[in-house]
């Protein structure tokens, strides 16, 4: 298992490191409250087993904005989107959510994974747990995820 690691930042950016190498690679990482927006990979790639940008960085792919497309990480792509959308519009019904993601892998030319109304709580629910812990931490503060 690799580790990523967040660390909370002051201004506009938070930052995530990744070890390479016994190196330890640092990427920054946008504040999109309430978790930074690398995190929200974090929790979608987590709670779905699916392969998209924290899986590929963590193994061993390199952690610029362009990595070889994928269709599976493409399609968890689209879903951080709907799910930063869905965290700062009130979450709607899950339905609705699902409906967002197909809307947005259609205008993104983007082959869609199959999403559960049930899978939308559990990401949900990831991400509630990831923003308290996060929010509990004091500037220069670290969390460490299992990838």
């Amino acid at each position: 298992m690799a580790q990523i690691i967040f660390e909370k930042r002051d201004g506009k950016y938070d930052a995530m490191f990744v070890e390479r190498a016994g190196v330890l690679e640092e990427v920054a990482c946008p504040k999109q409250p309430p978790i930074p927006h690398d995190m929200f990979h974090y929790a979608i790639e987590h709670v779905l087993q699916l392969r998209g940008f924290i899986h590929r960085a963590a193994a061993g792919e390199g952690v610029g904005f362009r990595m070889t497309e994928e269709a599976e990480s493409e399609a968890v792509e689209r879903l951080v989107e709907t799910m930063q959308a869905d965290s700062w519009s009130g979450r709607p019904p899950p339905a609705e959510v699902i409906d967002l993601f197909l809307t947005t892998c259609a205008a993104r030319e983007t082959q869609p994974i199959t999403i559960s109304e049930e899978a939308i709580i559990a990401i949900r629910a990831e991400i509630d747990r990831l923003a308290a812990a996060w929010n509990a931490l004091p500037a220069r503060g670290r969390m460490m995820l299992e990838v």
